[in-house]
């Protein structure tokens, strides 16, 4: 889940000498501030991540990863085949962890290509995939290319 628009966190200005906490020029200079204002002052933009992307896959199908999650879940609807999800670029999003997991319903004749997009790897090939009840693997950008850091085996 994002961190919600108004979260507070407490933090004592920098200026503040945090050796004599108990005075009042101390206290009064210790605050709480929301995300908000915290972000005002980053160099860079914050990603919020969502947490899960439910997918019902099926034969033909497929689609590209835009949304900022850290786990996609596929169940299998409909007959044999494979569907292919592309990952975001790895040189756009450097760093990124994504986790793959399945149900039951994928088997050696439902299978879920993870494709790397056009002019990158996955482990150095074109996709990686999942074929398998209960499966998954964990994909990381290194900023070039994705590398599968994590794969179940049954």
């Amino acid at each position: 889940m994002p961190i919600p628009s108004g979260t507070k966190f407490h933090g004592v200005a920098s200026g503040v000498e945090t050796e004599n906490k108990g005075s009042a020029q101390s206290n009064a200079m210790r605050d709480a501030y929301t995300i908000d204002e915290l972000c005002q002052s980053c160099t860079e933009s914050i990603t919020k991540l969502e947490p899960v992307l439910f997918i019902n896959a099926s034969a033909g199908g497929a689609s590209t990863l835009t949304q900022m999650v850290n786990v996609v879940d596929f169940d299998w609807t409909g007959g044999s085949g494979t569907y292919t999800i592309t990952l975001p670029s790895a040189t756009a999003i450097p760093y990124r962890t994504i986790r793959f997991v399945n149900n039951s319903t994928v088997t050696a004749s439902n299978k879920i290509a993870i494709a790397a997009p056009s002019g990158e790897t996955i482990d150095g090939g074109a996709s990686y995939e999942i074929n398998k009840a209960y499966n998954g693997c964990a994909v990381w950008s290194d900023g070039t290319e994705w590398i599968v850091i994590q794969a179940k085996s049954t």
